[in-house]
């Protein structure tokens, strides 16, 4: 991929579009043969010259666009080259059956409706083969097979455990969550960045890039500096699409990297745990939260309104639901939407985004001119749980009045004005869990005293 240019990666990029084209052509091409001999029409069988030059045409556009695909290096060799073979095969084929179609290649009379059949048969099954090893290369190796119901392998299920203490680490909640988020673009045949999760091996491997794992450090962790990453970052993971992590799993993961140094066999037991990771291990894991439910519980709220989703999008801001049909969002506001030039514009984007404010559990706002003054308008999404406010002129005065809400567990305020005063703030209110604050003037030394003195469980990320 170093070599290849970033215009043939581009093109490359239109081949899952592409590809549909030769498979729906060809198809037809085979009802129109088939339906002809059932009705016996021949009229029908006049369209299928044409089914079948499209789809020779588009069949080798689309592997010219397959290969250029496949420079990305981001596939498993073996399986690129059995579906760009079959693809190649396919093309091939398909053109010989146009060729006879008219009559370029003669075939005697008597052969040629066995002939005509025959080859848009085997036509249909190159199709399936070659869409068959594509599947494999976008979804994995038992996209097709792994929902039978019958006669396949079952996976070696996990002894369940009656004590959190004897769960190991990474098998019982770290594998899981690489499983349900990460796997369908990193695992052994589709390797985006050249980095597979499929194991233990494959992960310390790493990608493209390199080590995707610090032991000990998760912040200096590109795993974790991807998921901690504005959602409308490039190198933000998940990319857009999938379904975010929780600060739940990220809390995991962290704890995975920093306090077992990424090991594969560590116990929960053999290590310090916090309190936190211990309930939040103990719901992952059906054993009892061991007190309050530190799962991200998801309101009921009514559905909105698809006029006041268009307006908020037209307003600068991109809403993902983060459960299908739960009408609760995430809600982003990219970077710099609003600028220095135009700082008031930032209180009526807030004062819009009012109308779904119940909807609202994740609100990023980073670096669009929050000040304190818009803190009041941002305490009434009730329901909010995550809240960024990276890179704001946001003060101790701001905070002050965020003490009162009752749902905030994640708040990002890193590059911001605020300073130790804010401390006490953060240890009062009532559900906050984790506190960003990198590039502030608080230091590991100003949080000594409150840890001493109280006991909330209150994670304070300082960066590095």
């Amino acid at each position: 991929m170093d070599n290849t240019s970033d215009l043939v990666l581009f093109f490359g990029r239109f081949h899952p579009i592409m590809v549909h084209l030769p498979i729906g052509f060809l198809v037809f091409a085979f009802l129109l043969e088939i339906f002809s001999r059932f009705k016996k029409d021949n009229t029908l069988t006049n369209a299928i010259p044409l089914a079948l030059f499209a789809g020779a045409a588009s069949a080798l556009i689309a592997c010219i666009l397959g290969y250029m695909l496949s420079l990305s290096g981001d596939y498993e060799e073996d399986m690129v080259d059995s579906h760009f073979w079959f693809g190649i095969a396919t093309t091939i084929i398909t053109f010989l059956a146009w060729l006879i179609r008219i009559e370029k290649i003669k075939i005697p009379k008597t052969n040629q409706v066995k002939t005509n059949i025959s080859t848009l048969t085997l036509l249909v099954i190159l199709v399936s083969v070659t869409g068959h090893y594509g599947g494999n290369l976008t979804h994995g190796s038992d996209y097709l097979t792994k929902y039978l119901p019958f006669g396949k392998t079952e996976k070696a299920a996990l002894i369940p455990v009656t004590n959190i203490e004897d769960a190991v680490v990474y098998d019982y909640l770290v594998n899981p969550i690489l499983e349900n988020k990460c796997l369908s673009c990193h695992n052994a045949s589709k390797m985006k960045g050249g980095l597979s999760l499929q194991d233990s091996l494959a992960i310390m491997e790493g990608g493209k890039n390199g080590n995707i794992l610090i032991a000990g450090n998760a912040l200096k962790s590109e795993m974790i500096k991807r998921v901690l990453l504005n959602p409308s970052h490039d190198d933000f993971m998940p990319p857009e699409g999938k379904t975010p992590l929780t600060e739940e799993e990220t809390a995991i993961l962290t704890y995975w990297i920093d306090n077992t140094n990424a090991g594969f066999q560590t116990k929960v037991g053999d290590i310090k745990t916090p309190e936190n990771i211990i309930k939040i291990a103990s719901n992952f894991l059906n054993l009892g939260d061991g007190g309050n439910n530190t799962k991200t519980a998801l309101p009921t709220v009514n559905k909105v309104d698809q006029s006041d989703i268009k307006l908020l999008i037209a307003e600068g801001f991109r809403l993902t639901e983060l459960v299908f049909d739960s009408n609760i969002y995430e809600v982003v506001l990219p970077s710099k939407t609003v600028t220095e030039s135009n700082p008031e514009a930032i209180s009526e984007k807030l004062e819009k985004l009012l109308k779904i404010k119940d909807n609202v559990l994740w609100l990023y706002l980073e670096d669009n001119q929050v000040t304190d003054d818009q803190i009041n308008t941002i305490n009434q999404f009730k329901n909010l749980q995550k809240l960024k406010l990276d890179k704001n002129p946001i003060s101790d005065t701001g905070i002050s009045k965020i003490v009162s809400h009752k749902n905030i567990r994640s708040l990002n305020l890193y590059s911001t004005n605020i300073t130790k005063n804010s401390l006490e703030t953060f240890y009062n209110m009532p559900n906050l869990q984790n506190v960003y604050i990198w590039e502030t003037e608080i230091t590991k030394e100003d949080v000594l005293p409150y840890t001493k003195e109280t006991d909330k469980t209150l994670n304070i990320v300082f960066g590095s």
